[in-house]
């Protein structure tokens, strides 16, 4: 295992103010099933009216959800370049009413990776890029690897890695190989964070297929669970033995193991299939760089870490964790601002005027687009335009406007502008809400 040096990650700050950001993680192998069950209760958000705002403190500001063999036969693929993936779709249904936008994803075959975010967070989020890594049949196919997002909220850094590992009782050393490709195999264009474990927290999660060893039986196994004795299961874990040892993740932490093996059941049942030892594969682990920064500590407060009993469609069990991590409050880069327009009108446009931060530097690829007032996904813009350069030598902070012509916009509402930025791979800038007027 190499080892990485974290030297370029030293930034000197006056003592900062710092903020709590709830985040959820989830993984579930859905063993090529559709998204049948409802999903509201697994997420904890509430079915009935949606929260108003102020009121839904106690939800995450992040969802993180993994998912693997979702269905992947090409012509899943095909539908799947065409329209919403099913389960990307569902979960955007439950959690979008309660002001959650989708913001990014990524899928190699079976694995999927959606990161959802409280809308206001949406343009404090900077850099977000995307990997992938097959370790199926020596790295050339899919079905096996890794699926990896990286970006910044508040000026810290965030790796969120799904993997679906080697399986099998006798697969130990391939799933450690695995973990090792995926780590070397991964790389992000920014240079400080290129590396996942460079990032100041990483979130890692997905069925990670280690089993028990070798010399516990499948009768032993169930006495321990039937006792719900979790410490002594925990003793003969595979992953916690591969941590001791350095073979890998010994730089992760896990949450104490409190719930009954996520697999293998009986579909649609709660009892396991004991044709296969029940183990623990679904897991959920995060590593976080304390001091990271001169002049403040960083910090992770894991809440919970649980199984999600309920939710019987899979061989699998879902698998949740919520932590409380440490960012800079305040903290503000890259910014566009946005003037609220002064009139809009259905068929005719109207002006957009905003503002460049002096750190800002744009590039060909960037447009403002409109979106519905109460958009859920990154995707759902009703037209975009892009954006003349500006002239040279155009000092910071001057205000830039632009006639908008929106021949598509035909609905009167509500709508808000987003400024996207093609060199950073992110949204800058979101305006408040305004109205798009009739034609008198």
């Amino acid at each position: 295992m190499p080892v990485y040096s974290l030297n370029t990650l030293a930034v000197t700050r006056n003592t900062p103010d710092m903020e709590t950001i709830k985040v959820a993680c989830y993984t579930w192998n859905v063993e090529t099933t559709w998204p049948d069950q409802d999903l509201h209760s697994l997420l904890g958000v509430s079915k009935g009216p949606v929260i108003k705002r102020g009121l839904d403190a106690a939800l995450p500001d992040i969802y993180i959800i993994g998912l693997q063999e979702v269905k992947s036969q090409p012509q899943n693929v095909i539908m799947d370049a065409l329209f919403e993936e099913p389960w990307t779709n569902a979960l955007r249904e439950v959690v979008g009413p309660h002001n959650y936008v989708r913001v990014t994803g990524e899928r190699l075959q079976g694995i999927v990776t959606n990161i959802f975010v409280k809308r206001h967070h949406l343009p404090h989020l900077r850099d977000i890029h995307t990997s992938v890594v097959r370790t199926g049949f020596g790295g050339l196919w899919g079905n096996k690897g890794a699926t990896s997002i990286r970006f910044s909220l508040y000026g810290c850094s965030v790796c969120v890695v799904n993997c679906h590992l080697a399986p099998h009782d006798a697969g130990y050393k391939e799933r450690v190989d695995h973990f090792n490709a995926i780590v070397d195999g991964t790389q992000f264009p920014v240079q400080e964070t290129s590396n996942i474990l460079y990032h100041d927290y990483v979130f890692w999660l997905g069925d990670m297929n280690f089993r028990f060893e070798g010399h516990m039986t499948t009768e032993g196994i169930a006495k321990f669970i039937t006792d719900n004795n979790w410490s002594r299961l925990a003793e003969v874990d595979e992953l916690k033995q591969a941590q001791k040892s350095g073979d890998a993740f010994s730089m992760f932490t896990e949450g104490p193991l409190t719930f009954p093996p996520t697999y293998k059941y009986l579909e649609d049942t709660q009892e396991y299939d004991l044709m296969r030892r029940p183990a623990w594969t679904d897991r959920i682990l995060h590593q976080v760089h304390v001091d990271a920064y001169e002049n403040v500590k960083l910090g992770v407060e894991q809440t919970t870490y649980e199984a999600a009993q309920e939710y019987r469609q899979s061989d699998h069990r879902p698998v949740r964790a919520h932590y409380k991590i440490k960012m800079f409050a305040n903290h503000e880069e890259r910014c566009v601002h946005f003037e609220q327009p002064s009139s809009w009108v259905i068929g005719e446009g109207g002006l957009v005027k905003f503002t460049l931060d002096s750190d800002v530097v744009t590039s060909p690829a960037d447009y403002i687009a409109i979106y519905k007032v109460d958009f859920t996904s990154v995707h759902q813009y009703v037209i975009y335009m892009y954006l003349p350069q500006p002239p040279p030598g155009a000092h910071s902070h001057a205000t830039f406007q632009f006639m908008f012509n929106d021949e598509l916009l035909q609905e009167a509402g509500m709508y808000r502008l987003l400024y996207y930025s093609g060199k950073y791979s992110c949204y800058l800038g979101m305006s408040d809400p305004f109205p798009a007027l009739p034609q008198s």
